[in-house]
């Protein structure tokens, strides 16, 4: 073997070693995030009474997004990266209500009225993030998917329920599926008013450019089991700030 092969077998084993190294080190581990979803979350809400007395659980949570902020997020694939961006808002926002737990309402964190969605407290590669940075600024920006915003959860009883188990890449588009019919088929989405008139999910106004159309039964249609009339006249369903705490 003369000194180009031998050179030339190094540069192949220090490259396959390198992306073997690059792989390992891209995945993140959510199986204790998992198991805390699977003991404080279900269909009724959260437990934040129960979790909040664990304290052993409380720095669990701390450890978990401690180690997330080191993740380097450009060497997941775009569905790991997409699930990835999903755990962190829904794990800090569950960080900041502990935070300041007791709480009526996440909107009241803050002296002026919903400014903890705008306080950069996530740390994340060496940035401090916000939770609208992390919704509005990467995810929604870097994957238009309007389902995100039923896989975001902000602590309120008329936000769509948080998943009570991680969002993973290998599974991402069945759970993203999962979370939107749930939330399409449930009250948060859409009811009659006392006057009998459609009344739907304010997140419909707010964010109506990432959805198609002027009706939001447009989108809902795609995942109900009953499709609703596209041309009856709404009104909208009063949002519900309060923390979607198991009753």
């Amino acid at each position: 073997m003369n000194q180009f092969t031998r050179f030339i077998i190094t540069v192949i084993i220090a490259l396959s070693l390198s992306l073997f190294i690059s792989s390992a080190t891209a995945k993140v581990d959510y199986a204790l995030y998992g198991e805390l979803l699977e003991r404080y979350v279900d269909e009724h809400g959260i437990a934040y009474q129960e979790w909040s007395r664990n304290e052993v659980d409380l720095r669990h949570l701390d450890s978990i997004l401690a180690a997330w902020a080191q993740v380097d997020v450009a060497a997941l694939s775009k569905a790991e990266q997409k699930a990835f961006y999903i755990n962190l808002y829904n794990a800090a926002m569950l960080q900041v209500v502990f935070k300041h737990y007791p709480l009526k309402s996440v909107k009241h964190i803050g002296l002026i009225p919903f400014s903890i969605f705008k306080k950069d407290f996530i740390h994340q590669s060496g940035r401090k993030l916000s939770l609208d940075d992390v919704e509005k600024g990467i995810l929604l920006k870097a994957f238009a998917d309007p389902r995100i915003h039923f896989a975001v959860n902000c602590a309120s009883e008329s936000c769509p329920p948080l998943r009570a188990e991680p969002f993973l890449g290998s599974k991402l588009e069945a759970q993203l599926e999962e979370q939107t019919r749930l939330f399409a088929e449930s009250d948060r989405a859409f009811r009659k008013n006392e006057a009998g008139r459609y009344a739907f999910s304010e997140l419909f106004k707010w964010y109506d450019d990432d959805f198609p159309g002027e009706h939001p039964a447009l989108y809902l249609n795609q995942y109900r089991s009953e499709p609703l009339s596209v041309s009856q006249t709404f009104d909208w369903v009063s949002y519900d700030w309060s923390l979607n705490a198991v009753r």
